[in-house]
């Protein structure tokens, strides 16, 4: 054997590692989806790990944590070391929630932060990854480096693809993200290589009230149905083949139990405690956010069933539907959602 050569596994060797390192995924994910279903409903915080305690970053993160664990009774996840996630771990540890770490085991050593009241270690960074996008009805990006852009990155394309459900991604902090944000549009959707959809799949505030109120919003995820050849289940196409009926006091309501499942069909809209659903856009220009309001117009005249517009600043749009005539929820309204995002997909 020469010096070339002598370091080589052999085959059995290498089979031996390879059977060594399935096993132990395979324990990780199974141990990961175990521990997850403890905690119900949750939301899961990314940012940096170098965010200090002086930091404005640091101080908005842990409020907000805190109230999201005290007023909806959420539990809060992160990667379970310092920075940001050390910051919402101590918020929703100080409001008395459930403070969750999924943390990861380094060569260097790792840091954990002393504010969790669960945590989990990992050894591979994606399995970890996976675990922390599993089952939370939100996501809440603060600014971060390239750990932080990969797992947004991750987010928007699960949710792009179908592979999890269409949930809030909120990126906190607008003179961080608002330079992606101007990527995202003048860069990606002007060379079509993402549809114009896509750009709704995240928002960028700074406003606690707004995000509150959008995760209460939100049904809690289930458990999903494991589709061997990918993604999630088709979404449905009845609603797009159907078409409106006669709004008048005789609709029937649905039921809050219907109205969570037909959200889920729709592509990012909101449901409001069972009495109407939102959808928020943002246009390149005042131009084409003025189009989309007379598309949507149009739309709506010729099924008979008709949205509250409002077109604020020079590029936002926000469309809200309700059966007017009954107070409530009627299948109309997701009909007619169903058919503006259709109009948008095929105009992206």
């Amino acid at each position: 054997m020469n010096e070339s050569t002598k370091d080589l596994l052999t085959l059995k060797e290498m089979h031996e590692a390879s059977q060594a390192r399935v096993h132990e995924i395979a324990r990780e994910f199974t141990q990961g989806f175990k521990f997850l279903e403890k905690f119900g409903g949750s939301v899961s915080f990314f940012g940096s790990a170098r965010t200090t305690l002086n930091e404005l970053y640091y101080e908005d993160a842990r409020k907000l944590a805190g109230r999201i664990a005290k007023e909806l009774k959420y539990s809060i996840i992160t990667g379970g070391g310092p920075g940001i996630m050390e910051a919402a771990n101590r918020g929703a540890k100080e409001a008395g929630g459930r403070s969750v770490g999924l943390t990861i085991r380094l060569s260097q050593g790792q840091t954990t932060n002393p504010y969790l009241t669960d945590h989990l270690d990992f050894y591979y960074f994606f399995a970890r990854k996976v675990c922390l996008t599993f089952a939370s009805e939100a996501f809440v990006f603060y600014p971060g480096g390239l750990g932080s852009i990969d797992e947004l990155t991750e987010v928007l394309t699960l949710i792009q693809s179908r592979k999890i459900e269409g949930v809030p991604v909120f990126l906190v902090g607008s003179e961080y993200w608002n330079s992606f944000d101007a990527f995202i549009k003048e860069t990606l959707l002007k060379r079509k290589l993402i549809d114009q959809d896509d750009i709704a799949i995240y928002g960028i505030t700074d406003d606690h009230e707004d995000i509150i109120r959008t995760i209460k919003g939100m049904p809690v995820r289930k458990w999903l149905p494991f589709v061997a050849d990918g993604g999630l289940p088709e979404k449905p196409k009845k609603l797009t083949e159907r078409h409106c009926e006669p709004c008048d006091k005789k609709t029937p309501p649905i039921t809050k139990e219907k109205a969570e499942e037909l959200i889920g069909v729709l592509n990012h809209w909101r449901l409001n405690d069972n009495a109407s659903i939102e959808k928020s856009l943002k246009f390149e220009n005042f131009q084409k956010a003025l189009d989309f309001v007379n598309a949507v117009g149009e739309i709506a005249e010729a099924e008979g069933h008709h949205p509250d517009i409002a077109l604020t600043g020079w590029n936002n749009v926000k469309i809200t539907l309700t059966t007017h005539a009954i107070g409530a929820l009627s299948e109309n309204d997701f009909i007619l959602a169903s058919k503006i995002d259709d109009y948008l997909k095929e105009n992206a």
